[in-house]
């Protein structure tokens, strides 16, 4: 449980906990406010990817194209670039950057080198593109605790999975 993390902590911060926070889905939203004012209030440090804020953008885009539209889930990416008049209408998504760099939380880049060990780290641990990136960059950082709702990360030896549920 989020609530349970050590203070000082240094956290990796996984989308679905950034999309969580815009996104009213309780009571994982509560939790992920709560984690993200104590990142606010400097009791726990945060570390991310850029890849990981462009994936909590394209969620919260969706989500809102969701609420306000009526618009189904499935094959919703597809149906936006199908009809991109709908997009211009979408505005939440730009708040995510904002709040990451309010929080000054620690963006890493994505390089060729991470992507080529997220290749390794996928055979090895057979786990998607997205979910082996995370672990190359928490590699690269030397982090251990991941903040997320992913349940791929649970069985992983030397991780400290932390969820809000």
């Amino acid at each position: 449980m989020l609530s349970e993390i050590p203070p000082g902590t240094h956290c990796f911060v996984d989308a679905n906990i950034i999309c969580y926070y815009f996104v009213e889905t309780q009571p994982l939203s509560e939790r992920c406010v709560e984690f993200i004012k104590k990142m606010e209030r400097r009791a726990l440090v945060g570390s991310t990817s850029s890849a990981v804020i462009a994936e909590a953008i394209h969620k919260v885009m969706l989500a809102e194209a969701i609420a306000r539209e009526g618009l189904e889930h499935r094959g919703l990416a597809h149906r936006l670039q199908r009809r991109r008049e709908l997009i211009a209408g979408l505005s939440e998504h730009r708040k995510v950057p904002v709040l990451v760099q309010a929080l000054t939380v620690h963006v890493e880049p994505i390089t060729i080198d991470l992507l080529t060990r997220a290749s390794e780290i996928s055979q090895q641990a057979l786990l998607l593109t997205n979910d082996s990136l995370t672990l190359a960059v928490m590699e690269k950082l030397g982090l251990v605790d991941l903040v997320t709702n992913d349940d791929n990360f649970d069985s992983l030896p030397g991780l400290t999975v932390w969820k809000p549920r």
